[in-house]
């Protein structure tokens, strides 16, 4: 038992390291990331002051994290076509494009979340 114990705190740790170091990859390198992490900060401050129930303040935020959600696979995709492919390519575009469409779904999806608690 003491070994399986010793397994998952490794784990655990390495794969915080690993997502520390995502994190601060992302942060640094991608201006996207940087700006979606501003307007959820943003959010979370201005929610203090909004006199919603508690599940409002808790649902919106939560559904923005879907942004930064797919705002990292699509930062992924653009990394790796541009180690495969440097160059210019039809594909290289229409990959990197279908990530950023992701990331635009769930900007819109976060529109009519905000506009259904508004109304509701």
């Amino acid at each position: 038992m003491k070994k399986f114990i010793e397994l998952v705190r490794r784990r655990l740790v390495s794969a915080t390291k690993y997502s520390i170091d995502g994190f601060v990859d992302t942060f640094r390198h991608e201006e996207a990331f940087r700006l979606e992490l501003l307007v959820f900060v943003v959010l979370i401050v201005v929610l203090f002051f909004v006199p919603w129930p508690l599940w409002k303040k808790i649902l919106l935020p939560t559904g923005f994290t879907l942004v930064l959600l797919a705002e990292l696979p699509n930062s992924a995709i653009e990394n790796i076509c541009d180690i495969i492919h440097p160059q210019e390519s039809k594909l290289v575009k229409a990959a990197k494009d279908k990530g950023s469409m992701a990331v635009l779904i769930a900007l819109i999806a976060n529109l009519f979340l905000l506009l259904a608690l508004i109304i509701a």
